[in-house]
């Protein structure tokens, strides 16, 4: 049995690699099988985000979710995918090998690289494997939703409206109840081999999405720095939320800050999806996107008239997706995602203190290890010797995402000045900081390594 579970989630997670290749291959073109593989992470993402933007609709308008559901879903979208790559005469992949790029020493730290990733994603595997069910959150309310849409095929209303966090998205119910079908039960052991699938998926799309754009060596350090993070260690498996929600809003800020680079449109098209996801995946996944996009906005005002649609566009997609599931839960008499009126509550000194909690957690080395402190480094050396454009982006990014954090605390009265996890939420919100911090390592530290200092304006 427990061979079969391992093999229907693998069946499903390529199920979705496909969905999500198929998208990539409409949008960009996909002249070589080596592209492919370099992008398949990113396919992965875009096919797990579209799945679940797709079926969240689908479950609001009331259609019964099922194993054959899903394998429709699947393919459907490949199709239309597919068709609209045809429509636009994408070419089908062709050779094996693209010309040789790097030196020796290069190619050498990319495989070494790869290994220890690979080594350390294997151990992993071991652990999800066998790992029970023993996240709070993960017992008390996302699986239990997981097991009613499996059961009962949609939202049942019992079970979203009482219980705790009745407003958070369902994109993580949904790929667990379609992990449950393709397992053929609800194994809550095996399961966790989803959530694998999601950190393997995650990993190699942040490598895919980098490595023609940075030096290798800041590549690999950087991606094996964040993954042995303390706080990152304890929770890539638990099957919750957070993982995903960052995953998607992290790898959808990379195409931004690439596509301020190069503007090519087919990024947008990435980005419309991973935004659309992460929205409908967790709260914070729309007021990430909402920081991320914001901060485009002003850093694309030089090409403004020509950016700011296609921006516009990509705001409106986010926006569109995340509407129905808010619906849905208003028209049951649900509410609190928005914060309370802070009435007497709002004073500075409730303000100073929410402030300082996000900095001391964000500077915790017993949490996120040496990652802030690097970042800082790789920030001074971008702006002194790299790309100043490219470290002032990421720094404003940074330091919104920073004052969200402080302004969740501040905004909500009822929230206690605490890093408890059980009481205040900042140290799972630091989580999508830290990882765009450790993922932004590589572009800032490549821009002062390989461009040399900026002329002056």
């Amino acid at each position: 049995m427990t061979v079969r579970a391992i093999a229907g989630l693998a069946a499903l997670n390529l199920g979705l690699a496909v969905v999500g290749t198929s998208f990539l291959w409409a949008a960009r073109g996909l002249p070589r099988w080596t592209d492919v593989l370099r992008l398949s992470g990113l396919g992965y993402l875009l096919g797990v985000a579209v799945f679940g933007v797709i079926w969240t609709q689908l479950l609001v308008v009331g259609v019964p979710f099922g194993g054959w559901a899903v394998l429709a879903t699947l393919v459907a979208a490949t199709g239309v995918c597919g068709a609209v790559g045809v429509r636009r005469g994408r070419s089908v992949p062709r050779g094996l090998v693209g010309p040789p790029t790097g030196s020796s020493l290069s190619l050498f730290v990319t495989a070494s690289g790869i290994a220890l990733v690979g080594l350390l994603l294997e151990a992993l595997f071991r652990s999800a494997r066998l790992q029970s069910l023993q996240a709070f959150d993960a017992w008390a309310f996302w699986v239990p939703k997981a097991k009613a849409i499996y059961f009962f095929g949609g939202l049942d209303e019992q079970i979203f409206t009482t219980s705790a966090g009745p407003t958070y998205p369902p994109i993580v119910p949904i790929l667990d109840a379609a992990a449950f079908h393709a397992m053929g039960s609800v194994d809550v052991v095996t399961f966790h081999l989803q959530f694998w699938f999601l950190l393997a998926g995650g990993v190699a799309a942040i490598a895919g999405c980098l490595y023609r754009h940075v030096p290798p060596w800041a590549l690999w350090s950087s991606l094996l720095l964040v993954l042995v993070v303390p706080r990152f260690g304890e929770g890539l498996l638990t099957p919750q939320a957070d993982v995903l929600v960052d995953l998607l809003f992290v790898v959808g800020a990379l195409q931004l800050t690439l596509w301020l680079r190069d503007g090519q449109g087919w990024r947008l098209a990435c980005i419309a999806a991973l935004f659309a996801g992460a929205a409908l995946t967790k709260r914070e996944g729309l007021l990430y996107s909402a920081l991320a996009l914001g901060v485009t906005f002003g850093a694309s005002w030089p090409r403004r008239r020509s950016a700011w649609p296609r921006l516009a566009l990509v705001a409106g997609i986010v926006v569109a997706a995340a509407i129905p599931w808010r619906l849905w839960y208003r028209a049951h008499d649900i509410t609190g995602e928005a914060p309370p009126s802070l009435g007497a509550s709002a004073s500075l000194h409730r303000a100073l203190d929410s402030l300082r909690l996000s900095l001391d957690v964000l500077f915790d080395v017993s949490l996120w290890s040496v990652v802030p402190f690097v970042l800082l480094l790789a920030l001074a050396a971008a702006f002194v010797w790299g790309d100043r454009r490219l470290a002032g982006f990421i720094t404003a990014l940074l330091v919104l995402l920073f004052l969200g954090g402080a302004w969740v605390t501040y905004s909500y009265p009822g929230l206690p000045i605490t890093a408890n996890e059980a009481l205040n939420p900042i140290v799972r919100y630091t989580g999508a900081l830290v990882l765009l911090a450790g993922v932004s390592m590589p572009l800032l530290v490549g821009s002062a390594w390989e461009d040399g200092p900026e002329a002056p304006p």
